[in-house]
């Protein structure tokens, strides 16, 4: 049931990022962001009073929908209407491992003292945070001082006007194709080569700590050096991590393969986060990517679901480094595009 209420909220989210294409450019963005967070609020207090599932199930993906989805685009969009996308998509990311660091420590105790309020009130206190800060946020995205017209049609005029933009997000969905169907993976491979779970746990527990290494290296990077080299320096490590996930390994190999997997996943996001934004002046391409990432990742998941049959988690890895190297020959096309603007 867990499960489901997480998978409705998630739907509820990439369609609210497909949809943003419609308001993102239209209307007030102080104002759809009061209007997410509140109902942000709202869906996570009326969760907690609620005891019919199919009822829950339906307030979580209107949450998502309405709430987390809108949010989440609208962020990402407005990020990426700053002038350093790259750098600042750095520092977003690692705020989200610390996040994510938190609520793993945090959400077990909460829900086995409190169960449900003790994930949705959280989560609403924050919501109420966030509505302090909406007056510092831009009115709209208007033309981003980072980008032209030329960035979106140089090269890729058979797909109109907004060629680049649009291979960008093809870039993210073969990326997340790979890169999140293998991290989902990791728990069975652990098991598959007889380590204990708890020992599992941890190394992903420490890969998910430390992995924060990766987007503050990004944000540093981010002014100094083009974005060409260190995304293929790590995707190139990405792709050698996962195809070294075969046959036997103790826990200490297992534990350095997550680690430096993470660390290069979270690296290489804001490089592509930015070049997105970078070739977007409208903001709605930038809106997408939420969706993009999560299209990747079920995408990715449905695939392997219909290859794998059985144990044979070797498919798996090939899987996932074909579909990075092809995300990588695309980012490789796009930036000669870009180099020669």
């Amino acid at each position: 049931q867990a499960n489901l209420i997480s998978s409705a909220e998630i739907a509820g989210m990439a369609l609210s990022s497909l949809l943003s294409i419609l308001w993102i450019g239209r209307f007030n963005w102080r104002k759809v962001a009061l209007c997410a967070l509140l109902a942000i609020v709202l869906g996570n207090l009326i969760s907690t009073y609620i005891t019919d599932f199919q009822l829950l199930v339906s307030i979580r993906f209107l949450t998502g929908l309405v709430g987390h989805g809108t949010a989440f685009a609208l962020g990402i969009a407005a990020i990426g209407s700053t002038s350093e996308p790259d750098k600042n998509f750095g520092f977003t990311i690692a705020s989200q491992v610390v996040m994510g660091a938190l609520t793993l420590f945090f959400a077990p105790k909460l829900i086995a003292a409190y169960g449900i309020a003790g994930m949705c009130f959280p989560a609403a206190i924050l919501a109420c945070i966030a509505m302090t800060l909406t007056s510092r946020l831009a009115q709209s995205g208007g033309v981003q001082a980072h980008g032209s017209d030329a960035n979106q049609t140089t090269g890729l005029s058979f797909i109109g006007k907004y060629g680049l933009p649009i291979a960008g997000l093809l870039v993210m969905i073969a990326w997340q194709m790979g890169v999140g169907p293998f991290f989902n993976n990791l728990f069975p491979f652990g098991i598959s080569i007889n380590l204990d779970p708890s020992e599992i746990g941890t190394a992903l527990f420490l890969s998910t700590g430390l992995s924060i290494i990766g987007p503050l290296s990004a944000s540093a990077l981010a002014s100094k050096v083009k974005r060409g080299i260190p995304v293929c320096l790590a995707l190139a490590v990405q792709l050698l991590v996962v195809l070294s996930f075969q046959g036997e390994m103790t826990w200490a190999g297992f534990a350095i393969r997550a680690i430096l997997f993470q660390t290069a996943w979270n690296f290489t996001g804001p490089f592509l986060m930015g070049m997105i934004a970078t070739m977007d002046n409208t903001g709605r391409f930038s809106a997408l990517i939420p969706a993009s990432q999560l299209g990747g990742i079920a995408i990715g998941q449905a695939i392997i679901a219909s290859l794998v049959q059985g144990n044979n988690l070797a498919l798996i890895n090939y899987f996932c480094a074909i579909v990075i190297f092809l995300s990588a020959l695309i980012f490789i096309f796009i930036s000669g595009k870009i180099n020669r603007n």
